[in-house]
């Protein structure tokens, strides 16, 4: 099915990464994985400063979008096996920081229809007063108070969340949007009173745990070097950045009740309904900055090609390391 702004939200989150490989892959190639992460931190943080100075619209959206993408590309640029190298522009350690599982299922194994945290309650009852196996579980643990946990708590819970998720694989959301749809349940009580700046301050968070957990899958103390240790560091790294997709899409939730909150306002001043603004959906944003409905596909919104043909110089891929060192001006 060729993409659209009707069915971009139809997409699975791997097909997102797919996206992006064909966008961009002949400049990707030539980046290492820290180039790609310290683009998706710059724009990360581009979404912060307009969150932090009040931008809700146009702007803010196009930064998520950017974010967004070089998050793809982050999952795709870790993809593959332990220890192997994947492409030229690696250190020799870069080979170690891996994950193994898709982008769906790094978020499943973390958020199987539930919150991490909440794991232990009993999910609702439905009309026949039992709970299915695979009933969504919302979260009322209270997002501020949750407690640090120490590292054998996080492993116990991590596989007791990993087994949820096996059991439960077939209610797996099936698209971008439905994933939304599942954030937006789960932590519905969170996304009420928490405020932009709130989910802000928690993204740029948990981005720092996945920087930490990408190093720390190279760099141990004596007394964790030792076996086993590197598959919890790789099951950690893939928790971290599902955590860093959660708050993304709670941060969209979150543009979207305020989307929905302004409907209200309008309608109250002017004591008459209103035509809704469009529901906010991370489909919908990515596809305003990267879609095209002409072409009925992605692409690069600089040079408006399907495959970027952008003159992008990234050494020493395409241009000899002599080259920059004769551009830069000795004082």
């Amino acid at each position: 099915m060729e993409p659209s702004s009707a069915s971009v939200g139809q997409k699975s989150l791997d097909e997102f990464v797919d996206v992006v490989a064909k966008i961009y892959i002949a400049h990707d190639k030539n980046r290492s994985i820290w180039d790609v992460w310290c683009h998706t931190l710059h724009h990360a943080a581009s979404v912060a400063e307009q969150i932090r100075t009040g931008e809700t619209g146009k702007i803010l959206h196009k930064e998520i979008a950017d974010f967004s993408l070089w998050l793809f590309t982050t999952v795709l640029k870790l993809r593959g096996k332990f220890g192997q190298s994947e492409g030229t522009f690696e250190a020799p350690h870069d080979r170690f920081i891996r994950i193994q599982s898709t982008c769906s299922d790094l978020l499943w194994h973390k958020y199987p229809k539930v919150c991490p945290f909440c794991l232990d309650r009993k999910p609702a009852s439905d009309s026949q007063g039992e709970a299915s196996v695979g009933s969504l579980i919302t979260c009322h643990c209270g997002e501020i108070l949750r407690v640090v946990e120490d590292t054998d708590s996080r492993r116990k819970r991590a596989t007791a969340l990993r087994h949820r998720s096996d059991a439960i694989r077939s209610e797996m959301p099936a698209s971008i949007d439905e994933w939304q749809k599942m954030f937006t349940e789960i932590f519905e009580a969170d996304l009420a009173v928490l405020t932009l700046k709130d989910i802000a301050l928690r993204l740029m968070e948990e981005l720092g745990e996945a920087s930490n957990a990408m190093i720390r899958m190279y760099s141990y103390k004596e007394e964790t070097f030792r076996f086993g240790e590197p598959n919890w560091r790789q099951t950690n790294l893939e928790l971290q950045l599902a955590d860093v997709f959660s708050w993304l899409f709670s941060l969209v939730a979150k543009l979207d009740l305020l989307r929905q909150a302004g409907d209200q306002q309008h309608e109250h001043i002017s004591g008459s309904p209103s035509v809704p603004a469009p529901p906010v959906r991370l489909s919908g944003i990515i596809w305003e900055r990267y879609g095209s409905e002409e072409m009925r596909s992605f692409y690069c919104p600089f040079c408006r090609k399907i495959v970027c043909t952008c003159a992008i110089v990234l050494v020493p891929g395409t241009h000899p390391n002599e080259l920059l060192v004769q551009n830069f001006q000795q004082y």
